[in-house]
């Protein structure tokens, strides 16, 4: 399984890095151009637009892609889920405060175009600061009963 991850303020590459160690994979980076706050805060108020974004080949059907929740998009998150494709897609994403099920709905239908089975979980930054062990167990079960979906189905 590839574990990808997109952090501007660090929540998204700290739940990377532990969910990593747990399941003893190593965590990708998609990188993107520096520029400065205010000039990323602008372009997530542009939707559908994406970045260039870097990052290591796929080697996996299977993957997890951990991500902050911008305004209304993230471009180099949306650039990396252009050029990818997996058979399952599990997204995390972190959030502070408003909105979240919308961009999520966004990211789920942008990401199943290029993905067969795609799911998502949300995590909210200050609950990730107080309970990161409870909340690393609940991602791992989660993922978990994701990538198991349908492996026992009988028509």
């Amino acid at each position: 399984m590839d574990l990808y991850y997109f952090s501007y303020t660090g929540t998204s590459k700290s739940i990377a890095l532990a969910l990593a160690r747990e399941l003893k994979i190593v965590p990708k980076e998609i990188k993107s151009y520096s520029f400065p706050y205010p000039i990323w805060l602008l372009f997530s108020f542009i939707p559908h637009f994406s970045l260039k974004a870097y990052f290591e080949p796929q080697e996996n059907s299977y993957g997890i892609l951990i991500f902050p929740k911008w305004t209304f998009n993230c471009p180099p998150v949306t650039y990396f889920l252009k050029h990818t494709a997996f058979e399952k897609l599990f997204m995390i994403i972190t959030y502070g405060g408003w909105r979240e099920k919308p961009y999520g709905e966004y990211y789920k239908n942008l990401a199943t175009k290029r993905c067969k089975d795609v799911d998502l979980i949300f995590i909210k930054k200050s609950e990730w600061e107080k309970n990161k062990y409870s909340l690393l167990i609940k991602i791992e079960e989660k993922i978990k009963n994701f990538i198991n979906r349908y492996n026992n189905f009988q028509p």
